[in-house]
């Protein structure tokens, strides 16, 4: 089978792999597209160190069962499936307190098991979620960012009423646009820097889109917010864009860290700013058994989100996808790798 294998910093390597054989409690997937996320360009860029090369990067995996091991009874060949690539061992202290997210024995799909950028990959059988093979492609491979959205909106728990602003309108921005504006009665203000995101996002219901290097994001908020927002959403991984937005908070507001910055990257923040404005601070990470919510809500077609997949590239164009990433977000949002192109 045709793969691409993350190698080291910024070098991907198309490899002829053996077909791989599941084990027990284990599928085979047709990989039939797999998105292209911030994650897989800052791992390939050198930015964050979580993967283990060689490995074939993509945990956003859309594909068709090709093979069962023993005793995978839940999922059958033929039929189509979607991914949660977090794989937690069940058995240490925090998977006993079902704190899944801190397990001890943690393993990623696309980090330090194989993943999506290939022809065929192995996955946990308890980790698929049947998908109806009438989605489309380019709503099916959005489902594992949208689970992440929905665990931090849990997370957020927002007040219906409330103003929220959020910090970037790529695929992460506009997911969380989408549900705001779906599922709350919000004021909800978006900055972004590229101006066919903001049109995006304008079109999903953002009550008003900042470009922040041509207006003063306070100007804005103060005139719809006089006393600033409720809840501050990064979608940016910038950190730049957090300190100039983070007094614009109200008091008593509630910042979530949702974006990835740099490993290398501080915030200077004042602890006493944060006293006596009790601000909350929160982040959301790795979302364990999100993702049937993320299929339910694609399924009964409740969020038009299939647009924000702009582009699909062949496994020999991977490295071209990680460069338009960050050098074409005019005009590209989700991408998508089709190992079958």
């Amino acid at each position: 089978m045709k793969a691409a294998v993350f190698t080291a910093v910024d070098r991907v390597e198309i490899r002829d792999l053996p077909i791989p054989v599941p084990d027990q409690g284990q599928v085979r997937l047709k990989v039939l597209g797999c998105g292209v996320c911030g994650t897989d360009v800052h791992i390939y860029s050198g930015h964050i160190r979580n993967a283990a090369p060689p490995v074939v990067l993509g945990h956003e995996i859309y594909g068709e069962v090709d093979a069962v091991g023993k005793g995978v009874v839940a999922v059958e060949p033929g039929e189509r499936v979607v991914v949660d690539p977090f794989v937690f061992c069940g058995y240490c202290d925090f998977c006993k307190q079902a704190k899944y997210q801190f397990c001890r024995n943690e393993a990623f799909l696309g980090y330090q098991r194989p993943g999506g950028f290939a022809q065929y990959t192995i996955v946990p059988a308890v980790n698929t979620y049947k998908l109806d093979p009438g989605i489309d492609i380019r709503q099916a491979v959005l489902a594992e960012t949208l689970s992440t959205v929905l665990a931090g909106l849990s997370k957020l728990a927002p007040e219906t009423g409330g103003t929220a602003m959020i910090l970037g309108a790529g695929t992460v921005g506009l997911l969380w646009n989408v549900l705001m504006k779906k599922h709350l009665t919000v004021t909800l203000i978006q900055t972004e820097l590229v101006n066919s995101r903001r049109s995006k996002a304008r079109a999903r219901g953002a009550d008003r889109v900042i470009n922040p290097s041509e207006e003063e994001p306070g100007n804005t908020v103060h005139e719809l917010c006089p006393d600033g927002v409720d809840y501050l959403i990064d979608a940016s991984g910038s950190t730049e864009a957090i300190e100039q937005a983070l007094p614009l908070l109200a008091r008593g507001g509630t910042f979530l860290s949702f974006g990835i910055c740099p490993e290398n990257q501080r915030l200077s923040l004042s602890l006493n700013w944060f006293y006596k404005q009790q601000i909350r601070f929160l982040t959301s990470r790795r979302p364990p058994r999100e993702m049937q919510r993320a299929v339910n809500l694609i399924e009964n077609k409740v969020l038009s989100i299939g647009d924000l997949t702009t582009g699909v590239y062949s496994l020999d164009e991977l490295e071209r996808a990680f460069e338009r990433f960050t050098g074409a977000r005019d005009e590209e949002i989700k991408m998508m790798i089709d190992p079958w192109r």
